[in-house]
């Protein structure tokens, strides 16, 4: 291996130690990483910037602002206070929490969209008494799953679909995935309700 090989393994190694042991800001480590690739000559300027031009990282960011103008209007706070009522055990409270996050991360991405729900479900969580730690990981694999129906739904489908397009020169429908991954769709789908309902 070159000089440039061992370069990059030791900065990786430096990177990771300062996000994991330090209360360095993850942007400011990637881009310091990047910066320092750049200047030493190992990445081009082309190389650097690859990444900002990939359409699946600008669809994720509108999706940021998308769902914090849902947060900004109240829109999260309205359907969490009239649409969830007030459930009187965790299995109905899991149950209220499950089609709405569905749809949401199918037609949002599913990272803005918990984002967005934590601290909306944490507040009624507490005002109908129940534990919030008994609704948040139920809410990240909701909307994990509501992430499988459909193109936008999760940060790693616009990726895999980047990569595609370059490799086959055809992207894929909005729905593809659903059709194409059905069955483990349905095993999740199916491990969700065991959790609620059983």
């Amino acid at each position: 291996m070159e000089w440039q090989g061992w370069f990059c393994l030791a900065l990786t190694v430096v990177a990771l130690s300062l996000l994991t042991l330090t209360r360095m800001a993850p942007h400011f480590v990637m881009m310091a990483v990047m910066t320092i690739l750049s200047a030493m000559g190992i990445l081009s300027g082309d190389e650097a910037l690859a990444g900002f031009s990939n359409s699946g990282l600008i669809t994720v960011a509108a999706m940021f602002v998308v769902a914090a103008g849902i947060h900004g209007s109240g829109g999260v706070d309205l359907m969490v206070n009239r649409a969830l009522g007030h459930p009187k055990s965790v299995r109905s409270a899991l149950c209220r929490i499950f089609a709405p996050v569905v749809v949401l991360s199918g037609f949002l991405n599913n990272t803005p969209v918990v984002a967005t729900m934590i601290p909306a479900i944490h507040a009624w969580s507490r005002k109908i008494k129940i534990p919030p730690s008994k609704l948040m990981i139920p809410l990240s694999y909701t909307a994990i799953l509501g992430g499988t129906l459909t193109l936008i739904g999760t940060s790693t489908n616009l990726v895999v679909n980047g990569q595609y397009q370059e490799a086959h020169r055809e992207r894929w429908l909005f729905f593809v995935l659903y059709y194409r991954c059905w069955y483990p769709c349905c095993v999740g789908w199916y491990g969700l309700y065991l959790d609620v309902f059983a």
